[in-house]
C-alpha cells in the first residue's frame, strides 16, 4: 500500500535525526496552515501526541521544539474540537514548560499556542496553577523594546527576573485574561504580582503598542470582576511604577481606555468570531474597572468618558434609525438626540423596524454598560448622561431587537433610577416605566432580572410612575414573577412588592395580598434563599404598618397561631441571620402597636419574649435599638393592660435588663432606653421625637407607640418615640438600598 505523503511525515517524526524531524515538522507546519482539513487530518493521523512529546524531551533540538510550537498553535485555531484533542494530548504542560526558556524565539511560539488554546472557553486552566507556570507567565510582563536574552541564574537553571520582546508581554497579559476568570483564579493571580506588572503595562511608554494596552486592561478587568479585593488593589496601585511615571492608576487606565472608545481598529481576541473591534470591547473593560468605585467614576466622569460614550450610542442609534428610515421611506431624526416621549417611543419604532446589525448592535451595547457603570454610584454622573440628552436614546433602547442592547439600556435605567431627583422628573418625562414594565416579560430571564430590580426603585412611594405600573398591571406581573424557578426573579420580585407597599393604603395592600395569598406569603418566608425569607418579613412588616386594622388584616389572614409561629421560629431557628432577626423583630414591633389582643398574641408567647430579651445584648446596635423598641411599644403606658405587661416584663428580667443599657455605646440605643425605662416608672420621656417619614399616625398630635417609616435598615431614621409602626423600602440598586 503506497502511503500519503501526509503519513510519510507523521512517519519522519519517528526518526532518530533530529533534521528529518524538523523537515518533517515544518512540512506539517506548511501543510496545515489556513487549511482547516489538513489539520483535522493530521490530528486524526495521531499528530498532537507526537508534537507534545517532543516540547518534553531533553535531547530535542531548540529549533524543532520551536517549529512544534507553532504548529500546535496553527492546530489550536481549528476549532473547539482541535483543542480538545491538543488537551487530551496532553500538550498544554509542555507548552506552559516552554515559558521558562531562554530562547524568546521558543518562549513566543508557546505562549502563542497557549492564548490559542485558551481562547477556547472549555479548554481547562488548572494545568497553569501547577509548578512554576503561573510565575513563569507573569514573569513576561516586563517588557523592553530591546529584549536581551537572561542567563541562568548560578544554579544552572530557571531566572530571576526577565526582559523580554513587548510583543511577548501582549501575548502574557492576553493569556492571564483568559485564564483569571473564577475566584479563585483570580486571588491565585493576585497573590501571584501579576496586577502591578499589569498595571505597567498602561504607562504612556507603552503607547506605540495599543495591543499590550488591550491585552492588560482584558486582564486587569477579568481580575477586577466582581472582586473588590482585586478591584480595590488596582485602584491603590500606586508606586508599582516606575519613579518617572508615579501616577494615580486613575491617571492611566482611564484616559487609555476612554480614547479607545472611538477606535476602530480590529482585535483577534474574540475565539468562535471572524473578528471585534477595540470599540467593542474597551467600553466593557472600563465598566468591569470602575462599577465598584466612585473614585474611578468621578475620574472618568472627568475625563470625558460619559461625553464620548454619549457620542458613541448617538451615532450608533442614529445609524439604525437611518438604515430603517431610508428602508421604510419615512421618520425623522431629532436634533442633538434629544426628544420628548413620543420621540423616544417612535424611535424606538424605528430601531425595531431596522432589526439586528452585529457590530453596531455590539458597540452599542458595550457603550451602554460603560454608562450604566459610570453612573451607578455619582449624582453629579447621572446629572452629566441627563445633560447629555441620552434618555430618549436609552428608553428606545429598552426595545431594540437586539436581547443584549435591551438588557444594558435596562442597566442604565437601573442605574439612573437610583436618583430621587430623576425618579420624579427625567425619568418620568422620558415615559421609561411602560418600556421597562413589558421587559418583565421579555424572553431573556437576564433581562428580566434587570428590569424587574428596576422596578423596585419604580415603585418607591414618591416616584410617580408608582402609579403608572399600578395601573398596567404590576401587581400581577410581580407576582407572576414570585413563582419563578429563578431565584434572582423571586428576590427582585418580592423586592418590588415590598417596596410597593411602603406607606401603602389598605386597598393596595388588599390588591397585593389578593394576587399574592397569604399562603404565598408563608411560602416566601419559607423560602430557601435566605435573602428572598428577609424580603417577604419586609413584606410582612409594609402589611402590619399603618392603621390597626391592617394589623387585624395580617392576623386574619395568616391566622394568629400561624403569625406567632413563624415570628417565633425565625428567632429562634434564624438566630444566626442577622437580617433576618431584624425585619422579625419590626414585624412584632409594629403588631405591637395594635389593640390589646394584638399585644397580648405576643405576650403569650412565651419563647418570643425569651428571644426579645436575648437579643438585647446583641452585639450589633440596630437589632438592640428594634428589641427596645419591642418592649416601647408593648408596654404604651396609654394603652389598656399596660401596667400588666409591665408587670410580666419586669418578671422576666426586661427592666434590670434595660437598666444596664442605659450607658450603651450607641447614642440612639441609649435614646430608646430612656423612653423604656419610662414606661416602666423609672422615668420620665422629654423630647418631641418625631417618626422618620410620616405616616398619618406619625404625624398624630402627642405621644404613642412608635412609627419607623423608611430606612433600609429599618432603624437609621427613626424618631424619639412618638410613632407607632414601622414600614421599611428600598430595593436592588436604590441609592439608599441595601443591595447596589
Amino acid at each position: 500500500m503506497v502511503s500519503s505523503k501526509h503519513e510519510l511525515a507523521i512517519s519522519s517524526l519517528s526518526s532518530s535525526d533530529d533534521a528529518e524531524r524538523t523537515r518533517a515538522v515544518r512540512f506539517i507546519k506548511n501543510s496545515i496552515i489556513g487549511n482547516r482539513t489538513k489539520k483535522e487530518l493530521y490530528l486524526k493521523l495521531g499528530v498532537a501526541p507526537r508534537l507534545t512529546s517532543f516540547l518534553s524531551d531533553p535531547s530535542c533540538d531548540v529549533d524543532l521544539k520551536i517549529q512544534v510550537a507553532v504548529v500546535l498553535g496553527s492546530l489550536a485555531h481549528g476549532n473547539d474540537q482541535n483543542i480538545n484533542t491538543l488537551v487530551q494530548a496532553g500538550a498544554v504542560r509542555p507548552l506552559l514548560g516552554t515559558l521558562a526558556s531562554l530562547d524568546y524565539r521558543l518562549v513566543e511560539a508557546g505562549a502563542r499556542a497557549l492564548k490559542a488554546i485558551f481562547q477556547c472557553p472549555n479548554a481547562p486552566h488548572q494545568d497553569v496553577y501547577k509548578a512554576t507556570y503561573i510565575q513563569d507567565l507573569i514573569a513576561l510582563l516586563s517588557p523592553s523594546i530591546h529584549a536581551t536574552v537572561i542567563e541562568p541564574n548560578n544554579s544552572g537553571s530557571g531566572t530571576q527576573r526577565r526582559s523580554v520582546p513587548v510583543r511577548i508581554s501582549e501575548v502574557a497579559a492576553s493569556i492571564l485574561a483568559k485564564v483569571s476568570t473564577s475566584p479563585e483564579e483570580q486571588v491565585l493571580v493576585a497573590q501571584a504580582g501579576a496586577i502591578p506588572l499589569l498595571v505597567r503595562l498602561l504607562d504612556p511608554q507603552w503607547a506605540g503598542y495599543p495591543k499590550v494596552h488591550e491585552a492588560s486592561l482584558e486582564a486587569l478587568a477579568n481580575l477586577a470582576r466582581e472582586n473588590s479585593n482585586n478591584a480595590q488593589t488596582i485602584v491603590n496601585c500606586r508606586g508599582c511604577r516606575p519613579p518617572e511615571h508615579q501616577q494615580d492608576i486613575t491617571l492611566t487606565v482611564l484616559p487609555t481606555l476612554i480614547r479607545l472608545f472611538s477606535e476602530p481598529a480590529p482585535m483577534n481576541t474574540v475565539y468562535g468570531s471572524s473578528w471585534a473591534t477595540v470599540q467593542e470591547r474597551a467600553p466593557r473593560v472600563f465598566a468591569d474597572l470602575i462599577e465598584q468605585s466612585e473614585e474611578l467614576q468621578k475620574a472618568a466622569m472627568e475625563g470625558d468618558a460619559i461625553v464620548k460614550l454619549a457620542t458613541v450610542i448617538v451615532k450608533k442609534s442614529e445609524e439604525a434609525a437611518s438604515s430603517a428610515v431610508s428602508g421604510h421611506g419615512e421618520g425623522k431624526k431629532s436634533k442633538n438626540g434629544a426628544g420628548t416621549k413620543s420621540a423616544s417611543l417612535n424611535q424606538a419604532a424605528v430601531l425595531a423596524s431596522a432589526g439586528s446589525s452585529g457590530h453596531g448592535d455590539r458597540i452599542l451595547e458595550s457603550a451602554l454598560r460603560g454608562i450604566a457603570a459610570v453612573c451607578s454610584l455619582k449624582e453629579e454622573c447621572r446629572k452629566q448622561v441627563i445633560d447629555a440628552k441620552l434618555l430618549p436614546h436609552i428608553v428606545a433602547a429598552m426595545s431594540h431587537p437586539s436581547t443584549a442592547v435591551r438588557g444594558a439600556a435596562c442597566e442604565c435605567t437601573r442605574s439612573l433610577s437610583r436618583s430621587v431627583k430623576y425618579l420624579r422628573t427625567s425619568l418620568v418625562d422620558a415615559g421609561v416605566a411602560i418600556p421597562l414594565f413589558r421587559l418583565l416579560a421579555d424572553e431573556s430571564d437576564d433581562v428580566q432580572i434587570t428590569a424587574s430590580a428596576t422596578l423596585c426603585n419604580i415603585v418607591l412611594d414618591f416616584s410617580p410612575m408608582k402609579k403608572t405600573v399600578l395601573d398596567n398591571g404590576g401587581v400581577e406581573r410581580l407576582v407572576g414573577l414570585v413563582h419563578s424557578e429563578d431565584p434572582r426573579l423571586r428576590l427582585n420580585a418580592v423586592w418590588a412588592l415590598k417596596n410597593l407597599l411602603y406607606q401603602a393604603d389598605s386597598e393596595i395592600k388588599e390588591r397585593v395580598m389578593r394576587e399574592l395569598s397569604w399562603d404565598g406569603l408563608q411560602s416566601l418566608i419559607n423560602d430557601e434563599e435566605l435573602g428572598i425569607q428577609e424580603q417577604a418579613l419586609n413584606l410582612l412588616r409594609n402589611l402590619a404598618c399603618g392603621k390597626e386594622t391592617d394589623i387585624e388584616e395580617v392576623f386574619r389572614g395568616l391566622g394568629e397561631q400561624k403569625l406567632m409561629s413563624i415570628l417565633e421560629r425565625k428567632l429562634t431557628e434564624m438566630a444566626d441571620h442577622d437580617e433576618i432577626v431584624l425585619q422579625t423583630l419590626y414585624v412584632i414591633v409594629n403588631v405591637s402597636t395594635g389593640n390589646d389582643r394584638h399585644k397580648s398574641a405576643i405576650m403569650g408567647c412565651f419563647q418570643i419574649l425569651q428571644s426579645i430579651l436575648g437579643f438585647m445584648a446583641h452585639p450589633k446596635s440596630s437589632i438592640r435599638v428594634a428589641t427596645i423598641w419591642c418592649v416601647i411599644n408593648l408596654t404604651w403606658t396609654d394603652d389598656p393592660g399596660s401596667q400588666e405587661r409591665v408587670d410580666r416584663l419586669r418578671s422576666l428580667g426586661f427592666e434590670t435588663c434595660l437598666k444596664s443599657m442605659s450607658e450603651d455605646s450607641n447614642m440612639d440605643v441609649k435614646d430608646r432606653v430612656k423612653t423604656a425605662l419610662g414606661n416602666f416608672g423609672q422615668g420620665v420621656v422629654v423630647g418631641n421625637g418625631g417618626a422618620a417619614t410620616g405616616t398619618a399616625a406619625a404625624s398624630a398630635a402627642g405621644p404613642s407607640p412608635m412609627v419607623i417609616s423608611g430606612s433600609a435598615s429599618g432603624s437609621s431614621n427613626m424618631g424619639g418615640g412618638r410613632s407607632r409602626s414601622s414600614s421599611n423600602v428600598a430595593g436592588p440598586g436604590l441609592v439608599f438600598g441595601n443591595r447596589g
